[in-house]
């Protein structure tokens, strides 16, 4: 039997609007980090109901446009993003061990304009490349500075 060559594939496409407004964090490595939290609806028909579902997600942006991002980035502003699902295992203060699912964002869709802006029309440039640039593993970061 011939050996089967499984793809490396971890891409996420969600909408959701954001449930608070967006923080900027810092790095040990100086890098900022754009981290916010959206909620993603799911709506569908059970004998013969609609029914909604709402998914809550973490996410955290590393790239370029973190500073204008992060004044446009607040509560209730729709978007849509694309990223990769990652998972995250440490042990607090308090030696309890703890678990998390997060998005690390490479392209951030706006769906509104602000006062300030036009509508997006063309998707921003890809920073797909500057989330690789940071192992989330080897920063050391405070884990009650996670708002998540």
């Amino acid at each position: 039997m011939a050996q089967l060559k499984l793809p490396s594939v971890n891409h996420i496409i969600l909408s959701g609007r954001l449930v608070s407004d967006s923080v900027i964090r810092s790095l040990r490595s100086g890098s900022k980090v754009l981290e916010f939290r959206i909620a993603s609806n799911r709506r569908y028909t059970y004998n013969d109901q609609l029914r909604e579902e709402t998914l809550y997600i973490n996410c955290v942006y590393i790239g370029n446009r973190v500073d204008e991002y992060s004044n446009i980035l607040k509560s209730g502003y729709p978007i849509i993003l694309e990223g990769r699902l990652r998972y995250r295992e440490w042990t607090d203060k308090n030696e309890n061990k703890k678990k998390a699912y997060d998005i690390v964002v490479g392209r951030i869709h706006l769906l509104e304009k602000t006062e300030s802006e036009e509508p997006v029309i063309e998707p921003p440039p890809d920073d797909t490349e500057d989330n690789d640039k940071v192992n989330f593993d080897e920063e050391s970061v405070d884990e009650d500075d996670i708002p998540f």
